[in-house]
This record gives C-alpha cells, structure tokens and sequence, in this order.
C-alpha cells in the first residue's frame, strides 16, 4: 500500500494479438494437390522405366554402371508407390463394385462443353454403354478413380485440366492405366504427335455416329462394330 493509502493500480495485462487463420475449405487448393500428385506418380512411373531401360542397355556394354542404375531405378519405384499412396488417399479408394449395370461397358465422356457432353453421353447409352460424365480433365480423373471405364472418351481443350495432361495422368495410375484412352477434338491435326503418344485413338469433331461408335467398340472390346 503506498502512502497515501490508496492501492497501486493493477497493470493490465496486454490484450492477446488476434490471430485470424483461414479455415475455409477451398477446392481450388485441393483441386491442385490431385493434379501435382498425380503429375509426381506419372514423373516416378517414367523415370522409373527409363532407368530400367537404360540398364538393359548397358547389360553388354557397362556391366559395372548396370547395378547403380537399378539401384536408382528401385529408389524411382520407391518414389512412384509413395506418390501412389498420396494420390489414392486424396481422391479416396476405388470401389469395389465397378459394373453398375452387367453386361454394359463403362465410358467415360469428358468435355466442357455441356451440349457435346450429354450429346456423346445419350448417344453412347442408346448404344449399349454406361455413359458416365465430367466437365474437365480434373473431374475424370477422379470419375475413372472410382468407377475405371474400359474407356474414356476426352475432349482435349478444358479448364483445370485439360485433357492430353488428364490422359497421362489416367495412364500413369495403377488404377486407371488399363482404360482404353480416346481423344475426341477440334483441336487437332494428323501430325501431332503428342496426342498419338498417349490416346489410343484420335479422333476429330464433328465425327460420324458409326465411325465413333465402332472406334469406341472396338477399344471396349464390346463385339463387332456397328
């Protein structure tokens, strides 16, 4: 007590600094997350593969260099099941039950045009197909992670993702590399070859009923063609 009588004040403690953290959930984030894990199981796959095709090679000439590629194409196989991992826990795991309806097989239909994307849809299921659909390259991965198509028809020109980044990734996943993959665009020209590398077929629009039903067939492996 000081002298004159009167308490001393208390000192106040200084307010807490608000901190204001973003708990929104924003796809946009995760969007991205799929499609760079998706990118590192497709990088793993081809360094993985050609490492082990430079070792076959060097079988006959550089037997001493051959034991260290493999081992570096191990730690790319390594990498490749971590990515894998990663990516199946994003996006979830398949179902097991793949076949809605026995006896029809599954495709796939990609487009962001929403005209062309129910047009190709109707038409597949009046074929015989179970059409299954999404707006973007990001939408078929997921769509084919849980219901693996035989085959994916995709347009190429799409927001997101677009679709030849779309079909290597599908080609790069354990779950999705054995769909029948078909590019079916405006934008493209007899020479590029970048799509000839990923897509089983090319095709481009506006194509025939029976040149894209028998194409489609025949990836499916669905009997004769119309």
């Amino acid at each position: 007590m000081c002298r004159s009588g009167v308490p001393p004040a208390r000192e106040r403690p200084a307010p807490r600094q608000k901190i204001w953290m973003d708990h929104s959930f924003r796809s946009s984030r995760f969007d991205k997350l799929i499609i760079e894990c998706g990118r590192l199981v497709a990088d793993a796959g081809d360094h993985e593969r050609a490492l082990n095709e430079l070792a076959d090679r060097l079988e006959g000439e550089a037997p001493d260099l051959v034991a260290t590629v493999r081992r570096l194409a191990g730690a790319a196989r390594l990498q490749r099941h971590r990515a894998e991992t990663l990516h199946s826990g994003l996006i979830g795991e398949p179902v097991a039950a793949r076949q809605p309806d026995s006896g029809r097989p599954i495709v796939l239909v990609v487009d962001d045009s929403k005209d062309s994307l129910e047009t190709v849809a109707l038409f597949l299921e009046l074929s015989g197909f179970h059409a299954i659909t999404a707006a973007n390259g990001l939408e078929a991965l997921i769509a084919a992670h849980y219901a693996r198509p035989e085959v994916a028809v995709l347009d190429v020109a799409m927001p997101v993702l677009n679709g030849l980044e779309a079909a290597r990734l599908l080609k790069a996943s354990p779950v999705t590399r054995n769909t029948k993959l078909m590019a079916y665009t405006a934008n493209w020209s007899t020479d590029d070859s970048a799509l000839k590398e990923v897509f089983a077929e090319v095709m481009a629009k506006p194509a025939g009923a029976d040149e894209f039903l028998t194409t489609v067939r025949q990836l499916a492996g669905s009997g004769e063609a119309a």
